[in-house]
């Protein structure tokens, strides 16, 4: 019986650490965000795990050059292991849809990347400074 509670105990700690891990992952990328002065709704919509090839490919090495523009620098984490969050943006400046995203990168649970993008079909990527480019900020 104390093997079946313990057990129990573990599992539900180990529940509490997922779900707290993840708000503290959605606050600490939000206070990322509002540094380059996007709000977004607080819980991401979507996650995913990533790996950051080494050496780049062309389509990493397109995405470090917004990274680079907005001062941020995909190189020092090539080759590892990442969680792309997902956002809804609620200050995009624009008459958009309702689907303007922002997405960062996250190595150890550390922002290193980010960036602004529609999932419309027409649709843009940008990097997060987007709005101090465009005056916005």
């Amino acid at each position: 019986m104390l093997y079946i509670v313990t057990a129990v105990m573990i599992l539900v700690m180990a529940a509490a650490f997922i779900a707290f891990g993840e708000e503290s992952a959605d606050e600490i990328n939000a206070e990322f965000l509002r540094s380059y002065g996007w709000e977004v709704k607080r819980k991401n919509i979507e996650s995913a795990r990533v790996n950051i090839p080494e050496p780049f490919d062309l389509v990493y090495e397109n995405y470090n050059k917004l990274q680079l523009e907005a001062g941020l620098d995909l190189r020092p984490y090539a080759g590892k292991k990442a969680v792309r969050y997902t956002y809804e943006v609620i200050n995009f400046p624009y008459d958009e849809p309702k689907n303007v995203r922002a997405n960062v990168l996250c190595v150890a649970n550390e922002p290193v990347a980010g960036d602004i993008m529609t999932t419309a079909a027409d649709g843009f990527m940008a990097g997060l400074d987007f709005l101090e480019k465009e005056g916005a900020v």
